[in-house]
Formats: structure tokens, C-alpha cells, sequence
């Protein structure tokens, strides 16, 4: 007999909403809710890796992404002018809006029968050994035979259940993104670089679209002024004049258009669990963006915590089989893409070919089966 029946997901981001709908591929009932009132329709891209496009394929939900989103298999450098330095393959890739990629995601979970609920979060929950009762903040209580947390970076959940020794570290840089009109010369990855060595990073994301961002290092976690980060982002930026830059900028016209945050990152040693309360995705391991896996990485893990949920006897095997599938390519991710932000910190153009050496070696890792 399944020993799971009955799983709640706290958080529907890219983790929670494919674990939720996975999960109810396999049979399980599935209870999802968020913090936050809506699904947002702002925010960035995403480059969803061949790894990842295969993760989302096998769940059926890869031709989804390529209808909206847009695949690439190129890598171009340029210069802080637009003159292209050099061209060549990459693994193929599909470029996606944040907000699209979450409709599909949500949409998926909810068709499949998965119980979605927002602005509703854990007020409670302990953990009886049988199963794991939750209070909600609605005043509503409810019995679950596991808790998945979703919930990210920050996640409350690990802090209750884990501890504080397992929270976040700065990584010495900070990113800005933002969304601008797809230009012509942008068909695939392309980074533009500046002789001070600043790295500005563009990819497609849909037919009309692409998104830029831009790694800023620091011996701290950088604070924006309020209502400043359009104004900021033109300043850091200045020395790149390649038109396509140029013209993205001029169309950031408001603060709401950029978004900023300083690189804290986590790896939860093995195992993810703690009783009936497993981590996912961020909440267990957030690395830098440098390989742009952790979307796919959240991904994986639903597919992979789902596989062994749906059909195990015991909880305790189901959840310890997780963390050991899971746990050795996500920290060759994770240190990976540790080593290429450090990589830029100490000199990022003495340290180029270094980098795109250890890109295409994890390239080649993330082609592995999972």
C-alpha cells in the first residue's frame, strides 16, 4: 500500500507548481498554496537547458514552453560595442518569460487536479511521526502525509524544521534584470563585454522579446535607493554603446522595470528531510545564476521527488531515495556555478577561457540522465 496519499506544497513558483502537478501525475492528492495573493505577470526571463527541456518533455509540458518562449542553439560574444568577437553551437536551449513559464506551470497542476490556493501560508505544523497536521493562516486546519517546501531562498519552512544554520550566504555579486524588444542580432546567447571587464548577458525569450541582465561585484550586499533602479542601471551600463544596449536602456522608463537583488545562495547538505518535511528546489539548494539551472534544477527535483513518492511503501525510503538521486548533480551544479562567480570577481577577462571551459564540461554533465 502507497504510504503517500496526501501531500501539501508550500509555495507554487517554478518548484512548487511542477512538484504539484508531477505529483498528481502519480496519483498523490495535492494541496498547493503561496504567500504571495497572485501569480506575478511582471518580472524576468529564464533559459530552460537541454536538461531542463528534457525534464519538462517527460512531463508533457515542453511543447508548451517552445510555443511561447523561444528556443535557441547559439552562443555569440560581442564587444561593449556590438562588434562580434565570436560564434559558435550551444547545448539547445528555450528562452521563456518568468510569468508565462508560472501559467503554464500553475495551469498544468490545476487541469491535473491539484488544489491551488494563494495568499494563504503556515501559521503551524508538527510533525506526529504519522503524518504532519498544519494550521493555516486562514484559520483552517488539515493532515498531511508529507510537506514539500517549495517556498525559495528564504524559506520559513527550513528555518522552522532545519534551523537557522542552514540559511543563506552572500555570493559577492548582485544582479540587475530587465525586458527589452527582441533585436535582430540577438538569435541566441549572447554576452556583450567591456574592456573594464563588466559582462552585460542577453538571450531571446520570446519572438518579440528578450531579457538582459548584468552582474555587479561587491565586498557586501549592495543597497538600491528606492525608486532609483532605472536611473542606476544607465550609470553601471554606461560604457556599453552597442545600439541594441543603448535602445534597451532608452526604453526603461520607471523603476518597476528593473529588478535587483544582491546573490545569496544555499546548499542544504543531504538528507532533505526532516521527519515528513522535504525540501525542493531553492529551499534546498539556490545557487548562483551562472549556469542558469536553478529554475531547471527545481524542475528536476519535482520530477524526481514525485517518481519516488508515487509509489513507495515507506516515507522514510521514499524521502532519504530523493536527497541521494538528487544531491550529487545538484552540488556539481551548485559549485560550478560558485566557481565561475568567482571566476568574475577576480578578474573577468583574465579568467574567460578559464570559465567557458568549466561552462561546457557542465554543460556536458547536465546532458546526464537524472
Amino acid at each position: 500500500m502507497k504510504a503517500v496519499k496526501r501531500v501539501l506544497v508550500v509555495g507554487s513558483g517554478i518548484g512548487g507548481a511542477t512538484a504539484a502537478y508531477a505529483m498528481r501525475k502519480a496519483g498523490l492528492d495535492v494541496h498547493c498554496i503561496d504567500i504571495k495573493p497572485e501569480t506575478s505577470m511582471a518580472g524576468s526571463g529564464i533559459c530552460l537547458l537541454n536538461n531542463t527541456m528534457r525534464a519538462l518533455e517527460t512531463l508533457g509540458l515542453g511543447k508548451a514552453c517552445l510555443e511561447v518562449g523561444m528556443p535557441f542553439s547559439l552562443f555569440r560574444e560581442f564587444d561593449s560595442s556590438g562588434q562580434l568577437m565570436r560564434s559558435h553551437p550551444a547545448p539547445p536551449s528555450c528562452g521563456i518569460r518568468r510569468a508565462a513559464l508560472a501559467c503554464i506551470l500553475e495551469s498544468a497542476a490545476i487541469e491535473a487536479g491539484a488544489v491551488l490556493e494563494k495568499n494563504l501560508s503556515i501559521t503551524d505544523l508538527s510533525d506526529t511521526g504519522h503524518s504532519v497536521e498544519v494550521k493555516f493562516s486562514d484559520g483552517r486546519e488539515a493532515s498531511y502525509d508529507v510537506v514539500v517546501a517549495a517556498d525559495g531562498v528564504y524559506s520559513k519552512l527550513r528555518q522552522k524544521v532545519f534551523g537557522e544554520e542552514f540559511g543563506t550566504k552572500f555570493a559577492g555579486q548582485s544582479v540587475w534584470r530587465f525586458n527589452a524588444r527582441l533585436p535582430a542580432e540577438v538569435d541566441g546567447f549572447c554576452l556583450f563585454r567591456a574592456p573594464s571587464g563588466k559582462t552585460l548577458g542577453i538571450f531571446p525569450t520570446s519572438p518579440e522579446t528578450c531579457y538582459m541582465f548584468y552582474l555587479e561585484n561587491s565586498a557586501n550586499p549592495l543597497r538600491i535607493p528606492e525608486g532609483e533602479a532605472h536611473l542606476i542601471i544607465r550609470e553601471r551600463l554606461a560604457e556599453f554603446d552597442a545600439p541594441i544596449v543603448r535602445k534597451a536602456l532608452d526604453e526603461i522608463t520607471g523603476p518597476e522595470q528593473v529588478i535587483f537583488r544582491p546573490l545569496d545562495i544555499t546548499l542544504v547538505p543531504e538528507p532533505w528531510h526532516r521527519g515528513r518535511v522535504v525540501l525542493l528546489g531553492d529551499a534546498a539548494h539556490a545557487p548562483t545564476p551562472h549556469m542558469t539551472s536553478g529554475g531547471g534544477m527545481a524542475i528536476e527535483d519535482a520530477l524526481v521527488l514525485a517518481d519516488c513518492l508515487g509509489g513507495s511503501e515507506s516515507v522514510e525510503e521514499a524521502l532519504g531515495d530523493y536527497s541521494k538521486r538528487r544531491f550529487t548533480r545538484v552540488k556539481t551544479i551548485y559549485d560550478a556555478s560558485l566557481q565561475l562567480c568567482l571566476n568574475e570577481q577576480e578578474d573577468a577577462l583574465a579568467n574567460k577561457d578559464k570559465s567557458a571551459a568549466l561552462l561546457m564540461q557542465t554543460y556536458q554533465y547536465l546532458a546526464q540522465p537524472i
